[in-house]
């Protein structure tokens, strides 16, 4: 059945769905941050959890070859769903090639290496059905991310949870969490997807070439954003040590909530800004890029409000009394969110625009920042020098993504199909 015959829902309906869901399974990861924490004794194994999610985080651009906001705004039907799994399938695998090699030569133990590498393998499952969500939001059919996130998330967290407390065992409990997973996808993600147009993977070489090559600068872009926290992390890690970056991640954890709030409301609004640039309405474009910059704002503003009223009650009943002398670095967190996810946001329009070279630059100028200022900052500020390194970082990425897609705008010509303006 193609998506034509389906019954399309409305945008505020695609935009519910998606936001419900994808907010439970992101509590959900958080919860297992939490869990971690209150199933093992001492922050030790929520460290190697931060450390796992932290390269998952660098994984995860590279398995998805940053596909998902082309595949949506992709309203010519330049490649087939089919063309998009069969993708997917090839970069999953090849994205472990590199990631096996960065985790050699930058993990600080064995078992720390192991435990990632089980992580990773979550992280393929969940790499790989973003391919089976770019076909339904095409499809305005949202409500089946929604589900899916949501299932996937409580039962994963459920898995972590009973793993970890019945064999105290942090390598079981992931994998128990890919297991559930890889469930869902199959059972259900794969089924909804096929309904909407045909999920069955074709893989051409020629065109999995094609693309590779086509959009190399886009995944590049999305390695350089995930690594610039990976990398200021990492850093934390080794001039602290896991308990220390446990502890900071059981307090900034939650504030991933505050950017999936944001980003959840704008991505049903990627496939209606990348037709309007299609079409060089400008006005109608430049409007829902306001109304997102506007809604960002106010999620963030709400956050840091409840963070300071609710924030240092909240931990210390989640964690216990072990936690206050961190709370302090929770608001700052939320800030860094907010730019972050309004740099995620531009980046993402100038990816709808086709403008992948000022995206890439932007973001490999955020990683050159974070990579250079991390250590210094660690040192002057301690875990908060992760805040401000990440601040710095996407604040001067923002900068350039603005001055690129100001340029854009004001050289808008008649679209080319697949073209790369900048």
């Amino acid at each position: 059945m193609s998506a034509s015959g389906s019954k399309r829902l409305s945008v505020k309906q695609n935009m519910l769905w998606n936001s419900i869901g994808c907010l439970i399974y992101q509590a959900c990861q958080w919860a297992m941050t939490v869990a971690v924490v209150v199933f093992s004794s001492g922050y030790d194994n929520s460290g190697v959890l931060a450390f796992a999610m932290a390269v998952g985080n660098i994984y995860y651009p590279l398995a998805t070859y940053n596909m998902r906001t082309i595949q949506v705004s992709d309203v010519h039907d330049e490649y087939s769903s089919e063309e998009y799994v069969g993708f997917r399938i090839v970069t999953v695998i090849l994205g472990f090639i590199p990631m096996l090699v960065y985790l050699i030569a930058t993990a600080s133990s064995a078992a720390l290496v192991i435990s990632t590498v089980f992580w990773l393998l979550f992280k393929a499952d969940e790499s790989f059905c973003c391919v089976f969500y770019a076909i339904e939001q095409k499809a305005m059919r949202m409500d089946y991310i929604g589900i899916s996130q949501a299932v996937r998330g409580i039962c994963s967290v459920i898995a972590f949870s009973a793993a970890l407390a019945l064999c105290d065992n942090i390598n079981i409990a992931i994998i128990a969490v890919a297991f559930v997973c890889v469930s869902v996808t199959l059972l259900y993600d794969y089924r909804k997807a096929n309904a909407l147009a045909s999920a069955r993977p074709r893989i051409a070489c020629a065109r999995i070439l094609e693309l590779l090559k086509r959009y190399l600068p886009a995944v590049i872009t999305l390695v350089c954003y995930g690594a610039v926290v990976s990398v200021a992390r990492q850093q934390f890690e080794v001039l602290r040590g896991a308990g220390a970056l446990g502890m900071y991640a059981a307090v900034a954890t939650p504030t991933v909530l505050v950017q999936v709030a944001a980003s959840y409301l704008y991505n049903p609004l990627l496939g209606g800004i990348a037709q309007r640039w299609s079409d060089r309405d400008l006005a109608a474009f430049l409007r829902g890029i306001g109304s997102v910059f506007v809604a960002i704002l106010v999620v963030a503003a709400a956050g840091v409000l409840a963070s300071e009223l609710f924030g240092e009650p909240v931990l210390t009943f989640v964690y216990g009394e072990s936690i206050r002398g961190s709370v302090y670095l929770l608001t700052p967190a939320l800030i860094a969110t907010a730019v972050t996810t309004m740099f995620a946001f531009m980046f993402d329009v100038l990816i709808v625009m086709r403008s992948l070279r000022a995206a890439l630059v932007a973001n490999a100028s955020a990683l050159l920042i974070s990579i250079v200022a991390s250590r210094p900052m660690i040192e002057a500020l301690d875990a908060n020098g992760i805040t401000c390194t990440v601040i710095a970082a996407f604040g001067v990425g923002l900068v350039i993504c603005f001055g690129a897609f100001t340029w854009q705008v004001r050289n808008a010509r008649p679209a080319t199909v697949g073209g790369d303006a900048a």
